[in-house]
């Protein structure tokens, strides 16, 4: 009986401290692909060689108040990382006196080594932005 009461307390221990770490890093919320026309958050710049072209953007929301911007070429590899933090929640435009459209875009403050970035999440539509075989 001894034995499994400290077996028990050993995977209690194991279960608090993976809870803990959760809470002290954040939980991934959601996460965004830059438009390829939009412009490098604040603190990233394209390594000597790169385009634009040659890269993608990845928006990590943390938790409540972190954001993270990761650059990675086409291959997939990691180039460089950028954190910020989120200020408020996200804003709807209202256009008319109703409730906003679950579609309408929202704009999320974002302060990056003192900058304010200002990015407006547009929601998912169908064949948008979409490529087909590589092109347009």
């Amino acid at each position: 009986m001894a034995k499994n009461f400290l077996l028990t307390g050993r995977y209690l221990l194991i279960v608090a401290l993976c809870i803990s770490c959760c809470a002290i890093t954040g939980c991934l919320e959601s996460s965004f692909n830059l438009a390829r026309e939009s412009r490098l958050p604040t603190g990233m710049t394209l390594p000597p060689g790169l385009t634009c072209a040659d890269v993608s953007v990845t928006l990590d929301y943390i938790g409540i108040s972190t954001a993270k911007f990761t650059l990675r070429d086409n291959t997939g590899k990691k180039l460089t990382t950028v954190h910020g933090t989120t200020k408020g929640n996200a804003v709807y435009l209202k256009t008319a006196p109703q409730e906003p459209h679950p579609r309408s875009p929202s704009y999320q403050l974002v302060v990056i080594n003192g900058v304010t970035e200002i990015l407006e999440n547009k929601p998912y539509r169908e064949h948008e932005n979409m490529e087909q075989n590589g092109g347009s």
